[in-house]
């Protein structure tokens, strides 16, 4: 569990700001995609997803954020410098943003695509094997974040 400089705790679905990182594409709107703990998810950081104040999902190339930030440049002094600053200085912060639709069917989404993977899974390997289980956790996980988006 992580809190942001407020002491509010970030979750999968929380749209989150950060200031104050070395690249300036780094700063922004984002929605958490993903978060230590989630089903599927081993990483012990935040994946992020570049999100405009009205709600609308980004389709930009670059618009992916790990929270720690991560930099990913081949000059090794930049690279040092970078980490360095982020530490000092980059905040995160929880956000409200008024339309919060996108990002409950951005969720929705992912939870419907389980569908057929589920029923395949059940199909060849029955009801009770543990990879139907944790697929049944996942798309309930999913519909849970998609349900506390709008709420």
């Amino acid at each position: 569990m992580m809190l942001d400089k407020n002491g509010v705790e970030i979750r999968t679905g929380c749209i989150v700001e950060i200031t104050g990182a070395y690249f300036k594409n780094d700063n922004g709107l984002y929605f958490v995609q993903r978060s230590p703990g989630d089903p599927s998810w081993s990483g012990s950081d935040y994946c992020l997803k570049k999100i405009g104040k009205t709600g609308k999902i980004s389709k930009a190339k670059y618009s992916l954020c790990f929270w720690p930030i991560m930099v990913f440049t081949t000059d090794r002094f930049k690279a040092a410098e970078a980490h360095e600053w982020n530490a000092a200085h980059a905040q995160i912060e929880v956000k409200k943003i008024k339309n919060m639709g996108e990002v409950s069917a951005y969720f929705q989404s992912k939870a419907d695509g389980l569908n057929d993977n589920i029923r395949w899974t059940v199909y060849n390997f029955g009801e009770d094997h543990p990879e139907v289980a944790q697929l049944k956790a996942l798309q309930a996980h999913y519909e849970a974040v998609a349900k506390s988006a709008i709420a």
